[in-house]
């Protein structure tokens, strides 16, 4: 049985829930790459992740705790904001804080607070923010990180998984193996 939804972000046709198992897809709400389940309209070929398409007004996030996330349905294209987790440009559907100028995708507001890497199945990670280092699989300079404390490995979010994937399009449960804080 399928969802259909009417969304703000595509008023020519109602979207449709689908999951197609392997095929990715570039979301046209936030402009971030998915896969698994998304709203699709297949006349216009527009989608959006399960995530964009249900967005609360506001979210809670423990990595930002000073404020709520705002949800803003698009971005002024000469703003120049970036992502804060992810590091790549926000083009569309966000959270923001106007307090401090915290930027993120939705989708990367539901990256862990702690995962496993396969680059360092050692220990877990914890995401963290700190003066600015390497990342230790592509040596780009990082703010925001997965860190294991006793090894001092920093792996950005965007390279949590090694070189072919990104936390940022896969399911939670790839990620996580079930931990949470």
């Amino acid at each position: 049985m399928s969802k259909q939804i009417l969304h703000d972000a595509h008023k020519d046709h109602p979207l449709v829930l689908r999951r197609v198992a392997g095929a990715g897809f570039r979301c046209n709400g936030c402009g971030c790459n998915g896969t698994g389940f998304r709203y699709r309209c297949d006349a216009c070929d527009f989608d959006l992740h399960e995530l964009c398409a249900t967005c609360p007004p506001t979210t809670l996030l423990p990595i930002h705790g000073q404020h709520p996330l705002t949800f803003e349905p698009a971005v002024v294209s000469d703003e120049g904001r970036f992502c804060h987790l992810c590091e790549t440009a926000i083009e569309g559907m966000h959270y923001r804080c106007r307090a401090t100028d915290f930027d993120v995708h939705p989708i990367c507001s539901q990256l862990p607070a702690v995962a496993v890497s396969p680059l360092h199945p050692e220990h877990l990670v914890v995401l963290t923010v700190a003066h600015p280092t390497k990342c230790t699989r592509c040596s780009d300079v990082c703010l925001w990180r997965y860190r294991c404390n006793p090894c001092g490995v920093n792996l950005h979010p965007r390279c949590l998984l090694g070189p072919d994937k990104t936390p940022l399009g896969i399911p939670k449960d790839s990620l996580l193996r079930g931990f949470f804080l």
